[in-house]
């Protein structure tokens, strides 16, 4: 026979998990927004100060559109989770509309007019650095691509001959979100934020 007590006992700790699931899970995600606009502050702000050392003009179009998509980046964040990235894959298909790529378009059109071959190499660097940003954010928040890196790692290491682990933590996670989810997309529409 189950007594009341006990009972009571039973269901005040079922609240109390429930509570702290939902409390963990809430700061955990809060923690990893705040991670990533942070980390995007940061690659932007390295980028700011490129310029600012005469490196590249603030004019110069490839400066503009990636500071664009890292300001998107930011305002966007909050949205760049693998379910919302399904969701807006599939309107675009119903739509018609198979992949919207007029950042990525503008993005190599200018990167083709810098003139210096080092500072074209640094900023496609700043450019890898905020996609890289990206895909962890949308990796490390669903655990089906979470599996999915992990299950893809030896293959990759095989396939690209990575040989150490910095070199797969930083590779790993854009490489296979580039290839679940069209990038380009994710591109546009945090330029499309940014404007916004």
């Amino acid at each position: 026979m189950i007594r009341i007590g006990d009972l009571a006992l039973a269901v005040q700790a079922g609240i109390c998990v429930v509570a702290f699931a939902f409390v963990l899970l809430k700061f955990v995600a809060d923690a990893r927004l705040d991670e990533f606009r942070q980390q995007m502050f940061l690659i932007r702000d390295e980028l700011f100060d490129y310029a600012a050392a005469g490196k590249i003009n603030f004019d110069e179009g490839a400066y503009r559109l990636l500071r664009k998509s890292m300001n998107g980046f930011i305002r966007y964040g909050h949205q760049l989770t693998f379910f919302r990235l399904c969701v807006t894959m599939v309107e675009l298909k119903l739509q018609g509309k198979n992949s919207e790529s007029k950042w990525t378009e503008d993005w190599h059109l200018s990167l083709e007019k810098v003139r210096d071959d080092e500072v074209r190499a640094t900023l496609e660097q700043f450019h890898e650095r905020a996609m890289t940003c990206v895909a962890e954010r949308v990796i490390f928040g669903s655990p089906a691509l979470i599996s999915l890196v992990v299950c893809s790692v030896p293959f990759l290491m095989a396939r690209l001959g990575w040989l150490n682990l910095k070199q797969i933590r930083i590779k790993a996670p854009f490489f296979t979100l580039s290839h679940v989810l069209d990038t380009r997309i994710i591109e546009n529409e945090a330029a499309a934020a940014a404007v916004a």
